[in-house]
């Protein structure tokens, strides 16, 4: 390419390729290509609804890297202390791919596997960490190479059977709530959810400003029935 000036386009093309990953060439048939759509519309259409949720940048179904559809979100500015409203918003949107194919397909896949890796992650640590829970205040030491609690039993920790059951069950019930809110949310907003996965497959990728026009501008007012679930206390 022979172009005398750089633009803006060239720019988030390179960003793209080095957070992302490169573009692959990967024929998908229609039922994978439909699941895909759907399952980044989720995750889209999850983030652009809640408000404390990073704005999505852009969303795409050519695959990329190791993902076969992606869904770029990007801060509003640098955050050094994450909320606990934040963090849940964040759990939500990493759900927000199976709930949508539950919802649309009517069935589940293995597509979700990298986000169900992460959302397990980020709520151990809300829980182990961070004293987000009815866990309480106490922190754990935990070998976050280890996705189960079962590998410190083996190799002895410093906390009763009891506690760790504890720490389980706050992880599980942090998932679990976050799912059913993400249903709820989805379910609610179907037919928003259908137009995005649309547009997707005629698109392939859509914009922060094609979002918008299908979606409208954020809002806060847009989840008012949810934020009671996303606001602790």
């Amino acid at each position: 390419n022979k172009q005398a000036l750089v633009h803006m386009h060239d720019f988030d093309r390179a960003l793209d390729k080095i957070t992302l990953g490169g573009e692959r060439p990967l024929l998908l048939n229609e039922q994978d290509r439909r699941v895909v759509a759907y399952h980044e519309a989720g995750h889209a259409l999850v983030a652009w609804l809640l408000p404390a949720a990073d704005t999505v940048h852009k969303v795409t179904i050519i695959p990329r890297g190791r993902s076969l559809g992606v869904t770029e979100q990007r801060p509003q500015a640098d955050q050094y202390n994450l909320s606990n409203r934040y963090l849940l918003a964040r759990l939500a949107v990493l759900l927000g791919g199976r709930t949508a194919e539950e919802i649309a397909i009517g069935d589940i896949t293995t597509g979700a596997e990298n986000d169900l890796v992460e959302a397990t992650r980020l709520a151990r640590r809300m829980v182990t960490r961070w004293g987000m829970s009815e866990v309480g205040l106490a922190t754990f030491d935990l070998d976050e190479a280890q996705p189960f609690l079962g590998y410190e039993l083996a190799q002895g920790r410093p906390y009763a059977d009891a506690t760790a059951a504890r720490i389980d069950a706050a992880i599980q019930d942090l998932l679990t709530e976050q799912h059913e809110l993400v249903h709820d949310l989805l379910a609610a907003h179907q037919e928003q959810l259908d137009a995005l996965a649309a547009m997707l497959l005629s698109q392939e990728t859509v914009a922060e400003a094609g979002l918008a026009q299908l979606l409208g501008e954020r809002s806060d007012e847009q989840i008012d029935f949810q934020l009671a679930e996303l606001v602790p206390g």
